[in-house]
């Protein structure tokens, strides 16, 4: 699977970096998954977060998805907050020919260095580039800190350093020759068994411009395995000029413009079940690459095209691997838990197999005995007789393997070499009922498990008639001749035939016990097997893991306190003073109701249809804007009042200048309306955003896209904005219209005055160019005319007349009058500075409450649309409905009567992310309903999105700070328990 990206690829993600954050403010970095070489950066402007993902020395790419980061960070981690934190990226280049990109931030304050060959690095400069921090140090390179890094200087982040594209020129085919010669006379020189450099090996090492997959791509397009030894084409000239020049057109078109869609190319999955697994694991992501991979028809996978920028299909591709990985983790081990039953399985089929085997065998070799009991008494009582005549038992051997050679019947039955040291001998019977198929070579191993029999000695044998023995001899090898099925027995010398026979009924019984206790085992093994088995997948299942979960662009009451009523209405209240001058500025209206307290808590209720504002939701608003304030912690119930938001201004009554954030003054008290005292009784309820029809056309903050009306533009067409940013009037007409609003504007001049300037210049001091020394100006400060002192300047002239300037200055300093008029005027120069700055301040503050006078009048408002957030959120899902996220909510407990998921909330005194945490767990087990047919139980895609929730997700949407949850069934029963102790106590007491 590729992991890396490529030169290519980098060119591609650098641009589109650039075009994406350049301007932004790094608001903080993190470590990604407890690793120390994989970082994500959060990038934010006004009302537009990006984040950046970069594995050290492996990938860099915007990212749409959360990332699992711990609560620590590692000590390079804290090292780049120090210095990179809050500052803004002022560019972002790569170093030319290289896999380098390099971070500018603060104008060149510091600089971030990211390394893409080798094992990578992070690098952290100063403005002179040397080193602060690395992520590791690398002593090939003599990177260390303190020491300069000469990898790029200051003309990179020029104009003319900003694109880095190669030189393009054709292959021609003298080129490509000369290619080939130059390998020629490398192979000749070369020793023999020298490896061949491959054909895509050395088309890469001689335009090292064109990405290698783009040259694979186009070698395996034409036909060409890019593993073959080059030598193989030295005479096709043509084709590999073609192949060349096809590539680096391919390359150029891609680099010359932007990347609209990206490919990934997904081999099947080997442990891929249809009956187990989701139907997304059918499928793994193997590459991804920004032209169209080419796959030929044998190959088993499949093309899938991202639309949009190429960092896209880079997160599309990491992130759904990310997110695999554990479901494939679990997979593997699914696999590996069938195979440990399968061996199991297989290994108690071969013990019961071996028993059974055992029983025949040892059947077969008992009733063998039986039948052959004669002819085994011989033998024992021939080999009895020879121990007895006290014979050693190597010159019994050799007796009788003469008399096998001489073909004696009784001889050629003993198996030699003879187990005397055991009282044993081994006896080779004939068996006449089996084929010699269906005796194994195992059946020796069991022999061991025969016992002997009772020994008799038989001298008879040793007397017999020498014609009787050739008799038998011969009838022995007529039937051997006949069938050559023969089986080993093992016989006590002690025991009789019929008691070895029994020996081995004997063994066949126990085996047969055995047998039955083996297999009543397997059973109870095969059990716990399972059982075992199945706990360690549960384990597994339970373990955490961090799921990853698309970045949802969050509506634009999110970032602040909110809620809806139970008639649909939207409620407000900005978390500091400067957020709700924010919320007035930009969203209240005409028609829109303010609700407050005595408390100075200020909540906003938006009415879009311009109608009565139903006395529930007026209810609720109350109760919410007096839980958000200090009549929570002091569990007071008190009233709040509201009114319409045409009748709070602004600005103050008798100067008309801004008043301070959050502070409002009412123009009419009549107008004041003083709710019931609210209850204290809130709730935290989770929402469900849905998929709908509309969602193509919507936008992702549910507002509209904003328009200025006449005054606004009017405004902005008659004013302009300093270096600053700060507006300046220019338009009498526009001031006289402001005049007879409530916002008083005045006309500012700009901060460099002209009559500080001329002051200046009459003193003779240079403020603007430093370079100039104060002494040059002295002699001509001298010849001014100065009243009472004509005459003496008169002679001083004529006294110095041959002075040339060089020695006057020589005597000046000599005197020490050049050191006093130095600190004179630099202490005129201090003040005047000084002055300067606080003209400039004072205009600067004007300016600002123009700003705030302009963006407190209603002149420019943002529409907000109801219908599309309407659709969107439900309090509860239906079986048709394809959920997006769940949105979390604390809100006044009668507007979440509704909601199927919701917790009660009053005042108390438990910490919040810990009430918090069980209002999670309390969610998670709860009955689930898997067929979705009833709507009062949870179903498993509710809780499948609950469990991405933590419990910093909700306390972040607390306005309150001690609570008390009243979670149905676990308070209840604690109350109980209490009072149930508390009687036996008593009871205890009363007896006593």
């Amino acid at each position: 699977m590729k992991q890396r990206i490529s030169a290519l690829d980098l060119q591609l993600l650098t641009v589109e970096l650039r075009d994406s954050i350049e301007s932004y403010r790094l608001n903080n970095i993190y470590n990604i998954a407890d690793s120390n070489r994989q970082f994500l950066l959060k990038f934010n402007k006004p009302d537009s977060k990006v984040n950046v993902v970069v594995d050290c020395g492996l990938k860099i790419h915007m990212t749409g998805f959360t990332r699992p980061t711990p609560p620590v960070p590692s000590g390079f981690v804290v090292k780049l907050r120090k210095h990179l934190k809050s500052k803004r990226l002022t560019a972002i280049r790569q170093v030319s020919n290289d896999r380098i990109i390099v971070f500018q931030f603060a104008e060149g304050k510091f600089y971030l260095v990211l390394e893409f060959f080798s094992a990578g690095n992070v690098i952290l400069l100063d403005e002179d580039f040397r080193i602060l921090s690395l992520q590791r140090i690398v002593k090939e390179h003599e990177n260390k800190v303190g020491e300069k890094y000469e990898m790029f200087d200051t003309s990179l982040f020029t104009h003319a350093a900003k694109s880095n594209h190669p030189v393009m020129y054709p292959f021609e085919k003298d080129l490509v020759e000369s290619w080939f010669q130059e390998e020629k006379e490398f192979l000749i020189a070369s020793k023999v068994n020298e490896k061949k450099r491959s054909i895509h090996r050395l088309l890469l090492s001689k335009a090292p411009h064109l990405s290698s997959d783009l040259l694979s791509k186009n070698l395996k397009k034409h036909g060409i395995k890019s593993s073959e030894p080059s030598s193989n084409y030295f005479a096709q000239l043509d084709l590999i000029c073609e192949i060349l020049n096809e590539t680096q057109h391919e390359y150029s078109s891609l680099i010359g413009h932007k990347t609209n869609i990206g490919y990934i190319v997904s081999q099947k999955n080997p442990n891929y079940v249809v009956e187990r697994d989701q139907p997304d694991l059918e499928y793994t992501f193997d590459s991804f690459h920004p032209f169209k991979p080419y796959l030929l028809d044998s190959e088993a996978k499949k093309i899938l095209e991202i639309e949009g920028p190429y960092n896209k299909t880079l997160d599309v591709f990491f992130s759904t691997v990310e997110s695999f990985k554990y479901a494939l983790k679990i997979q593997a081990q699914e696999q590996l838990a069938k195979k440990k039953l399968d061996d199991a399985r297989s290994e108690n089929v071969k013990r019961i197999q071996a028993l059974q085997d055992m029983q025949i065998t040892n059947e077969r070799k008992g009733n063998l005995i039986i039948t052959h009991a004669d002819q085994i008494e011989e033998a024992k009582n021939a080999i009895q007789g020879l121990i007895d005549q006290q014979l050693d038992w190597s010159t019994i051997e050799k007796l009788i393997k003469t008399e096998q050679k001489k073909k004696n019947r009784i001889a050629e039955m003993i198996q030699l070499p003879l187990k005397l040291e055991q009282n044993k001998i081994d006896i080779k019977l004939l068996d006449e009922n089996i084929s010699i198929g269906d005796m194994d070579d195992s059946d020796s191993d069991l022999d061991t498990f025969s016992d002997s029999s009772e020994s008799e000695s038989d001298s008879d044998v040793e007397n017999e008639p020498k014609s009787n023995q050739n008799l038998d001899q011969s009838n022995f090898t007529t039937s051997k001749n006949k069938s050559n099925n023969y089986v080993i027995v093992t016989i006590d010398l002690a025991l009789s035939s019929y008691a070895n026979a029994s020996e081995y009924f004997s063994i066949k019984k126990s085996t047969v016990e055995k047998q039955k206790k083996v297999e009543q085992n397997i059973g109870m093994a095969m059990k716990n097997i399972e059982m075992k088995v199945n706990q360690q997948l549960k384990k597994k299942l339970k373990e955490s893991h961090d799921v990853l979960k698309k970045v949802r662009h969050p509506y634009f009451f999110e970032k602040y306190y909110w809620f809806i009523s139970s008639e649909g209405y939207l409620v407000l209240m900005g978390k500091s003073p400067t957020e709700t001058d924010q919320i007035y500025s930009k969203y209240i209206e005409a028609g829109d109701v303010i609700v407050s307290n005595d408390f100075d808590t200020i909540a906003w209720i938006k009415n879009p249809a311009k109608t009565e504002i139903p006395p529930n939701t007026l209810m609720q608003a109350g109760m919410f804007c007096m839980s958000s304030s200090e009549a929570w912690s002091k569990k007071l119930s008190a009233s709040a009042w509201w009114c319409k938001a045409d009748n709070v201004s602004k600005f103050s009554h008798h100067d008309n200048d801004v008043l301070p954030p959050g502070s409002y003054r009412v123009k009419n008290e009549n107008n004041k309306n003083t709710l019931a005292p609210s209850q204290l009784v809130m709730g935290v309820g989770f929402l469900w955003k849905i998929k709908t029809s509309n969602d193509a056309n919507a936008t992702t903050d549910g507002t509209l896209p904003t328009t200025l009306n006449s005054t606004t533009t009017a405004a902005v067409e008659n004013n302009t904005y300093d270096k600053d940013g700060l507006f300046v009037e220019n338009s009498e007409k526009t001031q006289r219209s402001n005049e007879s609003s409530e916002p008083a504007a005045c006309v500012l001049s700009p901060p460099f005055d002209d009559d500080i300037t001329a002051k200046s210049d009459e003193e003779g001091i240079i403020i603007t160019d430093n370079s100039v020394s104060v002494a040059t100006n002295v002699v001509d400060n001298m010849k001014k005319n100065v009243r009472g002192k004509k005459g003496k300047l008169k002679k001083i002239q004529r006294k110095y007349k041959d002075q040339d300037e060089t020695e006057r200055m020589i005597r000046l300093e000599a005197l020490g009058t050049l050191k006093g008029i130095e600190k004179k005027e630099k202490r005129e120069q201090e003040e005047i500075t000084k002055q300067y700055q606080k003209e400039y301040r004072k205009v600067r503050r004007d300016k600002q409450k123009v700003t705030q006078a302009l963006q407190f009048s209603n002149m420019e408002k943002i529409s907000i649309n109801f219908p599309q957030i309407k659709d969107q959120l439900t309090v509860s899902l239906s079986p048709d409905d394809t959920v997006v996220d769940v949105i979390p909510v604390f809100a006044p407990w009668p507007s979440l009567l509704k909601y199927k998921y919701k917790v009660k909330v009053q005042p108390g005194n438990a910490k919040k992310t810990k009430s918090m945490n069980e209002v999670l767990h309390f969610f998670l087990n709860r009955e689930l309903d898997k067929n979705k047919s009833d709507k009062e139980l949870d179903w498993p895609i509710e809780h499948e999105m609950i469990k991405s929730v933590t419990s910093q997700e909700l306390v972040i949407i607390l306005p309150v700070d001690k609570l008390n949850l009243s979670i149905p069934g676990s308070q209840n029963g604690r109350n109980s328990r209490q009072i149930k102790g508390k009687g036996n106590k008593t009871k205890g007491k009363a007896k006593k």
